[in-house]
């Protein structure tokens, strides 16, 4: 005995220096990458301007503003070809009575389509292939904007900000994002920007040039001198900057196009029913909510024409739809607190499940990749949903608190479940396989109930709890950092590879029911989950698929598609199977000639087989008593043979040649794998 204790205490402390390691590099590993790309002057290092040089630039750019003139020196003119469809959408504005929104912060999304501009002969056929690139204008696509709108000095006039996402024909991938800036006109709900792709200056002389006469081209030149100014101040403030822009050096093929886009846009007017100070009293409890009554929300509609200069392009698009940035808020955090009460369900549903399953006989049923996809998933929809409210300030706090619910959902009770669940089934799989004896013949386990019990396998193998965990978190943590990685190759692929990525791992985790139909075929147990538990992760579980691609007015503007309810065909085809499995038995599928041989509790009783359980012959067809519930179980075959087999699994015969109903011993057989007469050991099931 004392010989052992050095070599036990050697054990513990190679493998708390093997964890020890382990640990040390993944510290290693997190603090490398807070020092990768980190420079205190990356304006020395990569050769961009200096913070001083653009301040230069943005006072030079002020002075050329201010010694514009309209109609002098304009060199992006609107070809004639352009009229038409700029009266067409000016008309939208109506008469002068009509009313329109003033706050037009928020995300606006629909369709866009190509007008066939025909290209005239001196335009530089080679520029305008290089600059469109290989983006697809000849069909229609998505179209999305977010704007942000600033109050100026100008009460008539708001400084608009955002960007521009448009997508091809073909929606080849996450399309072209492009920076906007201009002036909305309030009164009148038209709207004069710039758009250039991502890392160009807007080039506000052209925007100016849009306007349509001499007194809106001052008032928005005063508009636009006031945001500069702003940004000046801000520069002069700022100890860190980050120069946002192009280095002549870089090559700018990777970009879909480096067309500059002239936008113009007209809102359309509200109702004639809703007055302007109820409109205004609207947006204002928007923004600063005092709870009081207002009226419904009107639409919120967006028609726009963006003519390319260097591309000779125009796009159209036509009531785009809007939702101002508080609604879009309010449904956000709508939707976090939806996440919220579907994790707080899948906590009791799971409390439920571990409840049904207290014994380490029922345990060992249950499958452990049902349990760790699972939990897989949550681990991804904590770190979704946290991320969101760290992003997002204004839904930090319900996002948050989803994200807690999903974090005690998977870590205090879905890994300490999976915990359970593999340390009960690991000696399965380290257990060597024991020869069985040799027979002339094999037995028919369908009609003929076995003469011999099994011996009682030995479980007593040791295992080191700490161990276990460590291995248990290493594994999950190595799932997690594959299914990011497969993630971040999906949103920077084609349309085509996203959709084999997304589908792909979708089949994979909604599969978290197969596993556990193997198990059972392979065990033949039966009743290994609660069917509350299946019906309530079933149900939680595919919300999110079906309000992403099922739901036409989501968060994130995904386009819907029908393959989603293919999804949730998928997921009820398991239900359904695992249902099936506890009516009919967990084999009534499978061929017999590829099932594993194990024992089975629920034989076609001939005569003979009835004489032998323990009552007289004189009685062989009298009801037998189950001596669990001490009433009778009844064993006669009448009528047609089929439905004799389903009448068996009303009774479960042990090896011992014990008899009881199946629902009573398939309860005792949770707790505890003996037989309630003799002791013997149980197979499980």
């Amino acid at each position: 005995m004392d010989a052992a204790t050095p070599e036990n205490e050697q054990q513990r402390a190679a493998q708390r220096q093997q964890v020890n390691r382990s640990s040390f590099y993944m510290l290693l590993f997190l603090f490398s990458l807070l020092f990768f790309n980190f420079s205190d002057d990356s304006s020395v290092r990569t050769g961009k301007p200096a913070k001083s040089d653009l301040l230069d630039d943005l006072q030079q750019e002020k002075e050329l503003l201010d010694n514009l003139t309209f109609g002098v020196n304009v060199t992006h003119a609107l070809p004639n070809t352009t009229a038409p469809a700029l009266e067409d959408l000016w008309s939208i504005q109506g008469s002068p009575t009509s009313h329109f929104y003033h706050n037009i912060t928020g995300i606006f999304r629909g369709e866009w389509e190509n007008y066939n501009l025909t290209v005239p002969d001196n335009f530089n056929k080679t520029e305008l292939e290089q600059a469109r690139n290989t983006f697809q204008f000849d069909g229609p696509g998505s179209f999305s904007l977010n704007m942000k709108s600033v109050i100026t000095l100008d009460k008539d006039i708001n400084y608009i900000e955002g960007y521009i996402r448009i997508k091809d024909a073909y929606k080849s991938d996450y399309g072209a994002l492009l920076l906007a800036g201009g002036v909305h006109f309030l009164n009148s709900g038209s709207l004069y920007m710039m758009a250039v792709p991502e890392g160009f200056a807007i080039p506000l002389d052209d925007l100016l040039h849009m306007l349509p006469t001499n007194e809106t081209l001052v008032a928005a030149r005063n508009v636009i001198d006031e945001q500069i100014d702003k940004r000046i101040e801000e520069l002069k403030r700022e100890r860190y900057w980050d120069w946002q822009g192009v280095d002549e050096s870089e090559d700018t093929a990777s970009l879909p196009f480096t067309c500059n886009f002239k936008v113009f846009g007209q809102l359309h007017p509200v109702p004639s029913h809703v007055k302007m100070s109820e409109l205004l009293e609207y947006e204002r409890e928007l923004q600063f909510p005092q709870g009081i009554s207002t009226i419904d929300a009107p639409p919120l509609l967006l028609s726009t024409e963006m003519f390319s200069p260097n591309c000779h392009l125009l796009i159209s698009s036509r009531k785009t739809d809007g939702i101002k940035i508080e609604n879009y808020y309010n449904k956000a955090i709508t939707y976090a607190g939806i996440a919220s009460v579907i994790a707080v369900i899948q906590i009791f549903s799971l409390i439920h499940q571990m409840e049904y399953t207290p014994t380490p006989s029922s345990v060992s049923n249950v499958s452990y990749w049902t349990i760790a996809m699972q939990a897989i998933m949550d681990g991804y929809l904590c770190l979704l949903y946290l991320t969101t409210g760290v992003v997002i300030e204004n839904v930090f706090i319900p996002f948050a608190t989803a994200a807690f619910f999903t974090f005690v959902l998977v870590s205090i009770f879905g890994m300490r479940y999976l915990l359970v669940v593999w340390r009960i089934q690991r000696p399965e799989s380290i257990r060597p396989s024991s020869p069985t004896p040799a027979a002339d013949e094999a037995p028919d386990t369908e009609n003929l109930i076995p003469v011999a019990n099994v011996r009682r396998p030995n479980t007593t193998e040791e295992s080191n709890p700490q161990r276990d965990i460590t291995y248990l978190y290493y594994r999950l943590y190595a799932v997690l950092l594959l299914g990011l990685f497969l993630f971040y190759q999906s949103v920077t692929r084609s349309a085509f590879v996203q959709n084999v990525i997304v589908g792909t791992l979708a089949f994979l985790f909604y599969s978290f029911w197969v596993p556990q139909i193997v198990r059972n075929v392979f065990r033949g147990c039966r009743h290994p989950l609660s069917h509350r538990y299946i019906l309530v992760m079933s149900i939680t579980r595919l919300g999110i698929p079906l309000y992403f691609y099922g739901c036409p007015n989501n968060l994130i503007g995904h386009q819907s598609t029908p393959w989603v309810y293919a999804l949730v065909a998928y997921v009820v085809l398991q239900v359904v199977i695992l249902f099936l499995q506890d009516a009919f038995g967990p084999r009534f599928f499978v061929p017999s000639r590829y099932l594993p041989q194990t024992y089975n509790y629920h034989p076609i009783l001939s005569v003979d087989d009835e004489e032998a359980t323990e009552e007289p012959v004189g009685k062989s067809q009298q009801p037998k008593d189950c001596a669990i519930c001490m009433l009778s179980i009844d064993t006669n075959n009448h009528g047609h043979s089929g439905l004799n087999v389903l009448s068996r699994t009303n009774y479960m015969i042990t090896p011992c040649h014990h008899m009881f109903h199946t629902e009573c011993l398939e309860k005792w057989m949770r707790i505890k794998l003996e037989c309630p007469v003799c002791r013997a050991y149980l197979p499980a099931c």
